[in-house]
């Protein structure tokens, strides 16, 4: 059973400092922190421990897309499906539960109204531009691991981030609801721009 806690309504940006589980091979000393993307909030409502061995406990957020062309939209798992392979998108921020997601303390990222599926790099993208995001039952795999750096509004992947290279990213040819999110070089552009919210 999820023990759910109210949190005070507290935003955080990507950029705190915070040890994540991250796997040792994507570790660098030389570069800032990595966090969970649930670490990056001060507070928040929190999940777990989930019926698992080992027990793992997360964080509930709700991930914003700081796109300046396209303001007030969230990261959104498509409510018509919830089957694997579901499209993961930005859509208008609504407070439904396909815009929630649980911050699991390994680096997986639960989708509240579709559980037991993550949030996805699609493998068959092997990582390069476009490579599709989506939902997947969660399965512990590095492609379903997600993290932050501290002083970055990036998230990166934890399989496919190719050095920090590589980041999330709304694609910019659609202009408003339904955008795809995906895998993209880095490139400091406000697509690529998240902030991570208590839900």
């Amino acid at each position: 059973m999820r023990i759910r806690k109210r949190a005070l309504a507290v935003t955080a940006v990507l950029a705190a400092a915070f040890g994540g589980a991250i796997p040792a091979a994507q570790a660098d000393a030389t570069t800032s922190a990595h966090a969970t993307l649930g670490g990056a909030l001060a507070s928040s409502r929190q999940a777990g421990p989930k019926v698992v061995t080992p027990q793992r406990t997360g964080a509930y957020i709700r991930i914003d897309s700081l796109y300046s062309v396209t303001p007030g939209q969230c990261l959104d798992a498509d409510a018509n499906n919830g089957a694997n392979g579901t499209k993961v998108q930005t859509w208008a921020c609504n407070g439904s539960t396909q815009q929630e997601w649980i911050s699991w303390d390994d680096g997986s990222v639960e989708n509240v109204r579709f559980p037991g599926m993550c949030l996805d790099a699609d493998t068959n993208g092997g990582g390069a531009n476009g490579t599709k995001v989506q939902l997947w039952q969660c399965n512990g795999s590095t492609q379903q691991q997600w993290f932050v750096r501290s002083n970055d509004l990036a998230i990166y992947n934890a399989r496919y981030n190719f050095n920090y290279n590589t980041v999330l990213d709304r694609d910019t040819n659609t202009t408003g609801n339904g955008a795809k999110a995906q895998l993209w070089v880095k490139n400091f552009q406000s697509q690529q721009w998240w902030k991570i919210v208590a839900a």
